[in-house]
């Protein structure tokens, strides 16, 4: 076995809290391997169960939309908990299950899924950065479009509804500079979970107008659920540098042309 496959294995143990007693060789106390670089934590499910059967994912950059073949995989063992043995760098991560159990294939509907609190995650030598991950599923595959921020200090925080007031899942909100909802919006959010709550990060200080609806992409289609936080100009909030505004509730109602 490898010094570092070596070093994996008690990494992993000691994680359990189950490390045996066992005398290094010779060739490990005249050179003790270098230290592990990479990233490990734990992924649960909302209940706090172990999400056994989830991967987490890497991605060196977010163009892909967190979408396609990972740079890097780890499966979830059955205590929940991972590891990526990486290099150092800054990686985009996601953890995702998918119904099938399987690692690999585009996001599909039923696919329970998580971001970090701040992506990227910047992973120093020899150093193991804790990332930990909590499932949500989502109605429909995840998207992480071009203008997608993860993480920020400026923006906004709310819930989208229905007419009944129920959670969208699967929803995006979108930011505009202004009124104008036929241009394409400069910031969009990750998909909302069940719950319906949203986090819009915008890439900087200043007067935005929100739409929210289930694609983001063309024009809204007749049906497609659809709304905006306000007619005119109170469907638009002033967000200063270093504040996450809530902005409530907006409604969304199937779109009519």
């Amino acid at each position: 076995m490898s010094d570092l496959r070596r070093l994996i294995v008690s990494f992993l143990l000691a994680l359990t809290g189950c490390v045996p007693a066992v005398p290094p060789s010779s060739d490990q106390a005249a050179a003790p391997p270098a230290a592990l670089t990479g990233i490990a934590g734990t992924v649960s499910e909302r209940s706090g169960a172990p999400a056994a059967g989830a991967y987490v994912y890497a991605y060196r950059s977010p163009r892909g939309g967190l979408r396609g073949p990972a740079d890097f995989e780890a499966a979830v063992a059955a205590d929940g908990r991972y590891l990526l043995d990486l290099v150092e760098g800054s990686y985009h991560l996601v953890a995702r299950r998918r119904p099938d159990g399987g690692d690999a294939g585009p996001p599909r509907v039923g696919d329970a899924w998580a971001l970090p609190a701040k992506n990227p995650v910047t992973v120093a030598p020899g150093r193991v950065t804790v990332v930990d991950f909590v499932l949500h599923g989502v109605a429909q595959p995840m998207l992480m479009r071009e203008g997608t921020l993860t993480d920020g200090d400026t923006g906004f925080t709310g819930v989208l509804v229905d007419a009944a007031g129920r959670p969208v899942a699967g929803a995006f909100v979108l930011a505009y500079p202004d009124e104008d909802f036929r241009r394409m919006p400069e910031a969009t959010s990750p998909a909302v979970d069940e719950e319906g709550r949203f986090r819009l990060y915008v890439g900087r200080a200043g007067r935005w107008c929100l739409a929210a609806r289930t694609r983001t992409r063309g024009q809204p289609a007749a049906g497609e659920l659809y709304g905006v936080l306000g007619e005119g100009a109170a469907g638009c909030r002033e967000a200063a540098a270093g504040e996450i505004l809530e902005v409530g509730p907006i409604r969304l109602a199937p779109y009519r042309r």
